[in-house]
């Protein structure tokens, strides 16, 4: 192999080499972010539930817009 060729292959070796890491990096990255997105999917559901608890336990009080009886 010629010295032009062998150093056109070693440049293509080394940007594959460095590609290789970005994938995988970018790889972990959504890894994470996915693990995150369900752990917030799950704080979303339980949130709810416990809005739904509490709003069954007040029942049917007077609405927010309202102003109290002495206003």
């Amino acid at each position: 192999m010629s010295d032009e060729l062998e150093r056109r292959v070693q440049a293509l070796e080394e940007m594959l080499a460095h590609r290789d890491g970005e994938v995988q990096d970018l790889s972990d990255m959504v890894s994470q972010q996915w693990k995150r997105i369900e752990k917030l999917e799950r704080e979303i559901e339980r949130t709810k539930d416990r809005i739904i608890t509490l709003e069954d336990e007040v029942g049917d009080g007077p609405e927010a817009s309202q102003k109290p009886p002495h206003w």
